[in-house]
């Protein structure tokens, strides 16, 4: 079968995520299943990488920016692309990319999790609005029809409440790749209690709360310290609030990462906060949790779904809380032990390669009823 993916970026874009991370693992695994698989998406401006390229047997095609990549599709389209596809894997970050109005091909979409007030944290006025409108209203109106893949419970249910007939929703899990399992033991702790955030920093993730709560968590902790890793649109700020405190010298702004430092900061850190105000899931965690790392994020959407509180880290409510919790693990070492062990099996539970055999399973079952 041939596959069409169209994507907001590819994984070797600057601000790739665990959206991106999410479709290259089944699309990897689908091209060795024996399928022929492309992917469309956007062209990284800043880097300026080759139009077309071959990553682990996917074609890459990319073309225009954040928003003009829509418009771009449709016409690399019908000038290529749909001779290339059996069936399209129209992915939604927010705005699908309305491949139903200008083709008639079996189509999936995934979702990986539903904005809402997102939009207004993250953009401008008017496109806050726009986004917020199309999500919610046009996004429904347009699929209703189409097949979805959620990666969550949480997203699934948020879709229902947009309108969604739940049998049309199927949920497939993020995975963990057979290479991190292997490694997964391969480093010690760091000697200093050691908090860790790693991901993109944007707005609604909030990473300027570890910033500012760590004056509170050096009064219990004096040796405490905090690292983060990634970049993102909101890593200036972060950067120049953690320089402006006086505990400046206990916080480090990393920057982004390479996947040997990342495993390596995940095995070592004693702790993985994510602050963010909602996910979809949170692919984060749980390779945080592999590494042997519990976490401690807010009771939201996604997070509340990827950690079992009590056991492979915290969920928690309030700041307060928060506070608490990264205390408690960073002083106690025999609750951290323990739930470093939880959060190792949870983990070793998700596997990318279920997760493509389902995915594959949905696409050549929506293929055959057309």
């Amino acid at each position: 079968m041939k596959i069409l993916i169209l994507n907001w970026r590819d994984i070797k874009h600057e601000w790739a995520g665990g959206s991106e991370v999410y479709i290259f693992e089944l699309a990897k695994r689908w091209v060795k299943m024996g399928h022929k698989v492309s992917l469309f998406c956007g062209q990284d401006i800043r880097e300026k990488l080759p139009d077309e390229d071959l990553i682990d047997g996917i074609k890459i095609y990319r073309k225009g920016g954040r928003y003009s990549l829509y418009f771009w599709a449709i016409w690399y389209y019908f000038k290529k692309l749909r001779k290339e596809c059996d069936t399209i894997v129209d992915v939604q970050n927010g705005i699908p990319f309305f491949s139903i109005l200008y083709s008639r091909k079996p189509k999936i979409a995934i979702v990986y999790h539903v904005h809402g007030r997102q939009f207004f944290i993250e953009l401008p006025f008017p496109l806050n609005l726009i986004g917020f409108i199309t999500e919610k209203f046009i996004f429904p109106l347009f699929y209703s029809n189409i097949k979805i893949m959620a990666i969550s419970e949480t997203t699934k249910k948020a879709l229902i409440k947009l309108g969604f007939n739940k049998k049309n929703i199927n949920i497939v899990y993020c995975g963990i790749g057979e290479k991190n399992r292997k490694i997964s033991n391969s480093f010690s702790k760091f000697s200093q209690p050691t908090i860790l955030y790693l991901g993109r920093i944007k707005k609604y993730k909030r990473v300027d709360l570890l910033v500012k709560i760590m004056p509170e968590i050096l009064k219990i902790v004096p040796r405490a310290r905090l690292l983060i890793a990634g970049w993102g649109t909101e890593a200036s700020a972060v950067a120049d609030l953690s320089m402006r405190s006086i505990q400046r010298r206990r916080v480090r702004i990393i920057g982004p990462v390479s996947e040997f430092e990342k495993r390596l900061l995940l095995s070592r850190s004693w702790v993985f906060v994510n602050p963010s105000i909602g996910e979809g899931w949170g692919i984060s965690i749980i390779e945080a949790n592999l590494y042997g790392s519990p976490a401690i994020a807010f009771k939201v959407a996604g997070l509340s779904e990827s950690i079992k509180t009590g056991e492979t880290g915290y969920l928690v409510s309030n700041e307060k809380e928060l506070i608490e919790k990264i205390c408690l693990l960073l002083s106690n070492e025999k609750k951290r032990v323990t739930l470093s062990r939880n959060a190792k099996d949870w983990a070793s539970s998700f596997s990318w390669e279920n997760a493509a055999n389902e995915s594959i399973e949905i696409i050549e079952r929506t293929a055959r009823s057309k």
